[in-house]
């Protein structure tokens, strides 16, 4: 029986992309140049290049857009009917960029529409926008598509390693030089908590994770969820609530609901779990001692270690598995910006987008929402500003 092609193996494939960028040629000098090839970064130069500037985008991993192919569980939650600005860190700045109500999910999926991706909901009562394909690779795919034909260099394998007035210094990862492109324009989006000289910010951290807790036997629930109703509690006073999936690990807690507490929590910081989130007090009494526990209401596994226990509790010791974060807090103050070019105010022709900015929100869509409109910000006005000096 004929097989087909081997697949390249991952060193080969290394080899190939590298080899790719390698042949990547840039010019001297361009209108606009985006720092990081990301969601942000992606949409900023496509806005950019569109509107007429020339538009290089200098990359640190060997392809553009790798991780868009992680959000979501790889599905990738594009955005939310119900954006909202109170609920990002920064909700007074956030809103100035996203404008109003639903108006920024609605120019997200006016961009992807013209991008070709055809989107839907997970349900028909979910705010949540998701691409038809159920794959993030679709995103990712128009994206690329999409830059290509407007004329972006995409410039991978390149470490932006300085940022000046009207120049970009990178190291070339294939071969360890140091290069340098004058830019009119400089979008920056880098994830990896590059600070320009003469900028402020507040310290990267991990958000959007596990937390690792103590207080209850986690090795024995390793595994088991439950729909729970967690407050978090800061010297006994309620800093946040919110009813969910909640996992149970071997190390502490997992699910969408400690995944946004991840962005408050704090070492020390107690989570209160309501087990029956569903089902009141005397409601759930009456039914343990009808069926002599509480296995009629509560995950017989979870009840077995825990026991007829409606409500539990354990202390937060710190985040968990920070590698895999879905986003990053912190990053360049956003007073220090105007948000309707997102441009820095005492440094003309630097902008930035994505990550890199002190925004950060909840599980549902609402960082790649910010990451969408905040490229299409600062890619347009980027443009603007380097055809203004032409």
């Amino acid at each position: 029986m004929a097989r087909g092609p081997r697949k390249p193996s991952r060193a080969q494939l290394r080899e190939q992309l590298l080899d790719d960028a390698a042949s990547t040629a840039l010019p001297d000098a361009v209108d606009v140049c985006v720092c990081g090839g990301g969601a942000a970064g992606l949409v900023a130069a496509i806005c950019a290049a569109e509107a007429g500037a020339s538009t290089v985008v200098l990359e640190r991993d060997l392809a553009c857009g790798r991780p868009i192919l992680a959000t979501g569980n790889g599905r990738c939650n594009l955005t939310n009917l119900d954006v909202r600005a109170g609920v990002y860190n920064n909700p007074a700045f956030a809103e100035e960029v996203l404008g109003p109500g639903s108006l920024a999910a609605n120019d997200v999926l006016g961009f992807f529409d013209a991008c070709g991706l055809a989107t839907g909901f997970e349900s028909e009562d979910d705010s949540r926008v998701y691409p038809l394909s159920d794959q993030a690779s679709s995103v990712r795919e128009v994206l690329l598509a999409r830059a290509e034909r407007a004329g972006v260099t995409m410039a991978c394998a390149r470490e932006v390693t300085d940022i000046r007035t009207g120049a970009v210094t990178f190291t070339e990862l294939f071969s360890g030089r140091t290069g340098r492109l004058a830019a009119t324009s400089i979008v920056l989006a880098v994830r990896d908590g590059f600070v320009p000289e003469g900028i402020d910010a507040e310290p990267f951290s991990p958000a959007l994770c596990p937390l690792a807790c103590e207080g209850l036997p986690f090795e024995q629930l390793d595994g088991r969820r439950a729909d729970a109703r967690v407050t978090l509690l800061r010297d006994g006073r309620a800093v946040a609530q919110e009813r969910g999936e909640v996992l149970f690990r071997s190390y502490g807690l997992s699910g969408i609901v400690i995944f946004n507490f991840s962005r408050l929590a704090l070492p020390g910081d107690t989570l209160l779990l309501d087990l029956a989130p569903l089902v009141n007090e005397e409601r759930f009494a009456s039914m343990v001692a009808a069926a002599g526990s509480a296995r009629g209401v509560i995950d017989p596994a979870i009840v077995e270690v825990l026991g007829d226990v409606k409500r539990v509790s354990c202390t937060v010791v710190g985040k968990e598995q920070t590698d895999r974060a879905q986003v990053r807090q912190g990053g360049l103050l956003t007073t220090q910006f105007d948000p309707a070019t997102l441009m820095v105010r005492d440094i003309p022709g630097l902008f930035a987008a994505g990550e890199v900015l002190d925004i950060d929100g909840p599980c549902g869509g609402y960082n790649l929402t910010w990451a969408w409109k905040s490229g299409m910000v600062a890619g347009a006005a980027a443009a603007d500003y380097a055809k203004a000096r032409a």
